[in-house]
């Protein structure tokens, strides 16, 4: 199925990036993300459904906590950088 990484600066970042999606609603999971989205050691992500992504997007604007990255993971295991409108 696929689904979004949402790529934070820290894991302070990424919980609250979590905790905020979770508030209103929005199933999410930190992970680490696979090597070579990042070129940080201790980079963290925040998995994010496909069908939530635009909600989750969009609370995140509003609370000022976007992403430094976002990736698409379809299918096929490939990631897509994508640019959050």
């Amino acid at each position: 199925m696929p689904y979004y990484l949402l790529l934070s600066r820290s894991i302070t970042h990424a919980q609250r990036m979590s905790y905020d999606l979770s508030a209103v609603g929005i199933v999410n999971r930190i992970i680490r993300p696979p090597v070579g989205l990042t070129d940080k050691g201790c980079a963290y992500a925040v998995k994010v459904s496909a069908h939530a992504i635009g909600a989750a997007l969009d609370r995140l604007q509003e609370r000022n906590l976007m992403p430094v990255r976002v990736f698409y993971a379809a299918d096929d295991g490939a990631y897509h950088e994508i640019r959050p409108r």
